[in-house]
């Protein structure tokens, strides 16, 4: 048994001596994303359907990005919708903001027995659901021919607004006639 372990540990010895005696990359960075909340509205649902359904949101982003060189790209992504900054766009900037609309079958449905019930007058018309999904930032850097990739992450909060149909009013009756 002792044997073992020594031969995987001899055979695991260089590749570890590899990866301690990496130098670090010449282009350090830095990246740190963050959300504002987003609102959405949505219809109200049968009593028997559990989860909601979501519409497409609108998220609005920003990242602020630090480079020791020159920043080459920066992707943010939430669900499967990204988009890529180039170097054009990111030349001589600190942050960098972006808007990604992601469409609704990108998304969880949200889950909730009290919110946006047709005719339930009890049930709540406004529900806040944090870590809905969550963005991701990846900053790619590059100084004297190193290039060196920082990722950050973030969650995103939204606020679902029910969109009850306004009541009918009531109507009165007639006045009696005048004699």
């Amino acid at each position: 048994m002792k044997q073992r372990r020594s031969h995987i540990l001899a055979l695991l010895a260089p590749i570890i001596a590899v990866l301690t005696n990496v130098p670090p990359a010449n282009a350090d960075g830095q990246v740190i994303v963050a959300a504002q909340e987003t609102a959405a509205i949505v219809e109200p649902r049968a009593a028997s359907l559990k989860l909601v359904n979501l519409p497409a949101l609108e998220f609005a982003l920003r990242a602020a990005i630090r480079c020791k060189g020159d920043a080459i790209s920066l992707t943010l992504s939430v669900a499967d919708t990204f988009k890529t900054l180039g170097r054009d766009e990111l030349a001589g900037k600190r942050a960098a903001e972006a808007t990604l609309t992601v469409p609704a079958r990108q998304l969880a449905l949200a889950a909730s027995s009290r919110f946006c019930i047709d005719e339930d007058e009890e049930a709540v018309d406004e529900l806040l659901v944090p870590g809905l999904a969550t963005v991701h930032a990846s900053l790619q850097c590059a100084r004297d021919g190193a290039m060196s990739a920082h990722f950050a992450s973030a969650p995103l909060q939204v606020r679902l607004n029910c969109a009850r149909r306004p009541e009918e009013p009531q109507v009165s009756p007639e006045p009696p006639a005048a004699r």
